[in-house]
């Protein structure tokens, strides 16, 4: 099971994300067919990867992934224009190679709907198994590289500006995700001592002084 990688029309494509911001029935992806040789090895390896494979969208992956230039992954395909935006219902996913895959837009709809938990997440975990999706309760990083590419200057290339912003929204995006993880984390410790009061931590004894002779 490789994710990212399916078929648009009749072409193999790798979809970079699964939506565009404000055009949730668009995505953007790569032909890899259609790639120099060194980037296509590069991205293929990328999405082989651990990060790639847990990456809600492959932009998270590719956005911290040099290629043998030492050029961001991410940056070189869109400095290339290699990216192309095409309807997500015109995608389908076939992670496994196998059968007839799911479409993007179905995909997209279902992860959207996990938040309702219920029969939308009983769907997801069916297709999570047979197609080997991403699990859609992580966070993608490359929401915000998605940004910055897409509202690009005229010429289609990131500035030094345009990146450092973008690093910038990433580390706000983390420092978000770990202080929810904190105050759970000690809203779960608390609870667990209120239950069981032997889990509090036990408070050290002063040490003491010793007599001195007189």
């Amino acid at each position: 099971m490789i994710k990212h990688i399916g078929k648009h029309n009749d072409k193999n494509a790798v979809v970079v994300f699964r939506e565009v911001p404000g055009e949730d029935h668009m995505a953007l992806v790569i032909y890899p067919d259609t790639l120099p040789q060194t980037i296509h090895d590069s991205v293929m390896k990328c999405i082989e990867s651990a990060a790639g494979q847990e990456a809600n969208n492959l932009a998270d992956a590719l956005h911290t992934t040099a290629g043998g230039d030492g050029v961001m992954l991410l940056t070189t395909i869109h400095k290339n224009k290699w990216m192309k935006k095409v309807r997500t219902q015109d995608v389908v996913l076939n992670p496994g190679g196998k059968g007839t895959g799911a479409r993007l837009d179905e995909i997209n709809e279902i992860v959207r709907g996990m938040e309702a938990g219920g029969e939308a997440a009983a769907k997801m975990a069916k297709i999570d198994a047979t197609q080997g999706m991403a699990d859609p309760a992580k966070l993608a990083v490359g929401e915000a590289a998605s940004q910055a590419i897409l509202s690009a200057g005229s010429d289609g290339v990131l500035s030094d500006t345009d990146i450092a912003t973008n690093l910038v929204r990433q580390a706000e995006g983390m420092q978000a995700q770990v202080a929810t993880i904190t105050a759970e984390i000690t809203r779960l410790t608390e609870e667990a001592q209120s239950l069981n009061p032997a889990l509090k931590p036990k408070k050290k004894r002063a040490p003491r002084k010793k007599k001195v002779a007189a």
